[in-house]
């Protein structure tokens, strides 16, 4: 008998005689043919195919014999699918290959012949293959009873082989045998020779395993159960067992490339973390000291970028001016490009707050091509915070170089020691002193750090200090460093920089595009002098600041579209002038004189102001000055005293009360550069002679009449030009130090050397 009968190939998919399964059907002829079927309530054989990678099933291969189901329960997929339950009936049919009917798949199917099989040998090999699905299921967990209830009975061998074949680890192609054997004798013995190897397999392991634990020590014991311990864990999703650990941390010492002596160190404080409780204080210090040590850039370093070219680009790009500092990192990056293996002195940038001495070490990173780290020595005054703490210590953590490293990721990055001049002592140690081994070449090649206590090399980190003052730093420190002083900016550079670095940033942090924030160069100008009056650019950045967020209200508030600032309406945004010139006011009184000093921020000018009155001769100082600076003025006087006729004073003059007195008396001050500017003032008010108008003096005296040089020049001229001075009284000796200074701040100033007192007091009295 031969008809044309719905049919659906299955991929990697068995369904035997007697079988529920539920089946996924997608492909467009398979759906088309379920819904015929469930129309016209028809029977649908199912064929699996032989090739289950075969996405067509019109075009692949199938299995010559079928399973004649039936559906029992349909659900559609949203995205058009169906998932169809099927029964399969007690029937095999021969099938031909697969052809569409009015869009679904279809085959011939033919009945097969009657079975040949001997019922006594049938049932001879059934009552074989039911003890051997027995004993395979107890092996399992199966319960007698539960066997009994699932399997077919012996009476009827073909059902009976089609039931156990579910539950025998069959092989894809023994499956399709399976299926395709119509005879049932044949089926069950194809059945018994897969159930034979099955049970042997079983006894083999069961055997084995008896064995091996028979024969386990209890080391073989204590491994199993850490494999067994293992692999729960990696059931559950948690991989951070001891054992794991330990090996991850094995695994990144071998990676890491660290020194030998270094890597047996950690290899052996692995070992010992396997011996600890995890729950232990003592496990969790282990585990951090070693990802501390496997952190460590031990191997991991940049190639250095020696382009000249490139460094001056970046150098220029970054900072503007600053001469002399740039061509000391170029010459830095020459010598390297020579000998890679230098060791070139360490730099240390001396100036006031603001002037870019931090920025100036992230452009040299930048430009040599390295990574960059910054340590901040303000107020330190505990040795640990360098060395690190003992790692028996609760809270040890490693010292700052080495914590400078950790954040760097490379064993050569530049180091920024910030604020050098403000590590302090106290019975805790002394920084100071652990820093000299941090920078001498001599023996930073293996820096001991008190946490990670292992020889850490530091030769290839490029160091780079900073302060603000040179005179704090200890000596033996100071020793180690090329100082690079960075006096501060004149006008014009301030007006250039402000153009090329800091309105445009101020505009960009404040979300406005560079065309709604336009400033003059006047109302530019008129900032640095009236609103500011410093050294660096802090002060002179937050000024900018403050003009982009009123910008910015205006332009949120739909007032305007951007802003022009001029010196006409420079008010509106920062108010009232805050600094004047105030030196011309004073001039013309006698007694008065225009000293320079120097701060921690920069240069500055000082006034100094005599007056005389009857009463009890002597001298009065006021203006929280410092012992030097009464020291100064008592020697002026003394001086003034002993040379009267020089400057054509009576005896008499000086059988009265001296006074003098320095403005701002809040301010502590002190220092060895006030000797010119005390004798000045008081020869000033003696002979009623005012000093030269916009003049200004610095230098000390001695009681010889001797003018001795003083620090600081640089500095003290900038303040002096941005103070509208025109003319400086300095010492001879600090002739020298005029020669750094910019041309345009020579053009300005006229300069008058000088030897003596005598020579002072000529030049500066009218």
């Amino acid at each position: 008998m031969h008809a044309s009968t719905l049919a659906i190939p299955l991929r990697g998919i068995v369904v035997l005689p007697g079988q529920l399964r539920a089946i996924a059907i997608g492909r467009d002829t398979s759906v088309r043919a379920i819904e015929r079927a469930l129309a016209e309530q028809a029977e649908i054989v199912l064929v699996p195919q032989r090739d289950a990678a075969e996405e067509d099933g019109l075009q692949a291969e199938v299995l010559e014999v079928g399973t004649l189901a039936r559906i029992l329960q349909v659900a559609r997929l949203p995205d058009g699918s169906l998932n169809v339950l099927f029964e399969g009936l007690a029937r095999r049919v021969r099938t031909s290959p697969l052809t569409v009917d009015d869009g679904a798949s279809v085959a011939t199917v033919e009945e097969p012949g009657p079975d040949a099989t001997d019922p006594l040998e049938a049932l001879a090999l059934a009552k074989e293959l039911s003890a051997l699905h027995a004993e395979l299921g107890s092996q399992t967990g199966i319960s007698p009873e539960e066997q009994e209830l699932l399997a077919a009975p012996e009476e009827e061998p073909g059902r009976l082989a089609d039931q156990v074949s579910a539950a025998l680890p069959l092989t894809w192609a023994q499956r399709l045998a399976v299926l395709a054997t119509l005879e049932v004798g044949a089926r069950l013995q194809l059945l018994l020779d897969a159930a034979v190897v099955a049970v042997a397999q079983q006894r083999i392991g069961a055997d084995v395993a008896g064995k091996v634990q028979a024969a386990m020590d209890a080391n073989q014991r204590e491994y199993h159960l850490k494999e067994q311990i293992k692999v729960l864990r990696a059931e559950l999703g948690d991989q951070a067992g001891p054992d794991a650990e330990a090996d991850v941390f094995e695994e990144r010492i071998r990676e890491a490339k660290m020194p030998e002596e270094v890597e047996a160190e950690a290899l052996r404080e692995v070992a010992r973390l396997r011996r600890i409780a995890s729950d232990s204080a003592e496990y969790n210090i282990s585990r951090t000291w070693l990802e501390t040590v496997c952190d460590l850039p031990w191997s991991n370093r940049t190639d250095d970028d020696t382009s000249l070219g490139r460094a001056q680009e970046v150098l220029d790009e970054d900072h503007y001016g600053l001469d002399k500092v740039k061509e000391r990192i170029l010459e830095y990056l020459a010598v390297r490009q020579l000998r890679s293996d230098a060791q070139g002195a360490i730099l240390c940038f001396v100036g006031a707050p603001g002037v870019g001495k931090t920025s100036l070490g992230r452009s040299i990173a930048r430009s040599m091509g390295r990574s960059f780290a910054r340590v901040s020595l303000g107020g330190i005054k505990d040795e640990s915070e360098i060395r690190g703490h003992r790692r028996t210590y609760i809270g040890a953590m490693p010292g700052r170089i080495v914590q400078a490293l950790l954040r760097a990721g490379t064993r050569n990055p530049v180091v920024v020691l910030d604020e050098i001049d403000k590590v302090g002592a106290d019975f805790r140690g002394d920084p100071a002193s652990a820093l000299l081994e941090v920078l001498d070449p001599e023996q930073n090649h293996a820096f001991s750090d008190h946490y990670v206590d292992l020889p850490v090399d530091l030769s290839q980190v490029l160091f780079i200090a900073t302060a603000n003052v040179i005179d704090p730093i200890p000596p033996a420190l100071l020793d180690r460093f090329e100082i690079i002083e960075i006096p501060g900016y004149i006008e014009e550079e301030k007006l250039a920089i402000s153009k090329r670095f800091l309105l445009p940033r101020q505009a960009a942090d404040h979300g406005l595009e560079p065309a709604q924030l336009k400033v003059t160069d006047g109302a530019i100008t008129k900032i640095i002098q009236d609103h500011t009056r410093e050294a660096g650019l802090r002060n002179l950045n937050r000024q900018f600041a403050s003009v982009a967020r009123k910008v910015a209200r205006q332009v949120v508030e739909g007032r305007t579209k951007g802003a022009r600032i001029t010196p006409a309406n420079l008010e509106r945004y920062l108010g009232p002038p805050r600094f004047f010139l105030d030196v011309d006011d004073r001039d013309e009184t006698p007694g008065v004189v225009v000293g320079l000093a120097w701060t921690s921020t920069g240069g500055d000018i000082l006034f100094v102001e005599c007056l005389t009155m009857p009463g009890q001769p002597g001298l009065k100082l006021t203006g929280s000055i410092g012992d030097v600076m009464k020291e100064s003025a008592e020697a002026a006087l003394s001086w003034l005293r002993a040379h009267a006729g020089a400057i054509s004073v009576d005896a008499e003059a000086f059988q009265q009360q001296f006074h003098l007195h320095v403005p701002a008396g809040a301010i502590p001050k002190d220092g060895p550069s006030a000797g010119v500017s005390m004798v000045t003032a008081l020869a000033s008010r003696l002979t009623g002679r005012a000093v030269k108008a916009r003049l200004a003096m610095t230098g000390e005296i001695t009681l010889r009449g001797r003018v001795l040089p003083v620090g600081g020049i640089k500095e003290k001229v900038l303040a002096a030009r941005r103070a509208g001075i025109t003319q400086v009284i300095l010492p001879r000796p600090n002739e020298k130090d005029l020669v750094e200074l910019p041309k345009e701040v020579l053009r300005d100033l006229t300069f008058h050397p000088v030897d003596t007192v005598e020579q002072v007091l000529g030049m500066a009295l009218v």
